[in-house]
């Protein structure tokens, strides 16, 4: 999933968000990472595709900037 933002100058932006949720059996918790315009469309994402995540932990990772006209635009 990778919805951006678009300015007047041609840029697009995106926020990459990380979930951690509760550790399973062998101590080590299970972690997603989604590219989104924003944290609720983060949160809709993943209660579509990881229902079954119990989340503990959200946090803001980085931010991808794209150029118009870069083959991901």
């Amino acid at each position: 999933m990778l919805a951006c933002d678009n300015d007047s100058g041609g840029r697009s932006e995106a926020r990459l968000y990380q979930f951690t949720g509760i550790p399973n059996a062998d101590g080590e918790p299970p972690v997603k990472q989604v590219a989104a315009r924003d944290l609720q469309e983060a949160m809709v994402y993943m209660r579509k595709w990881y229902a079954d995540l119990d989340i503990v932990r959200v946090e803001l990772v980085g931010v991808i900037e794209m150029l118009s006209g870069s083959p991901l635009n």
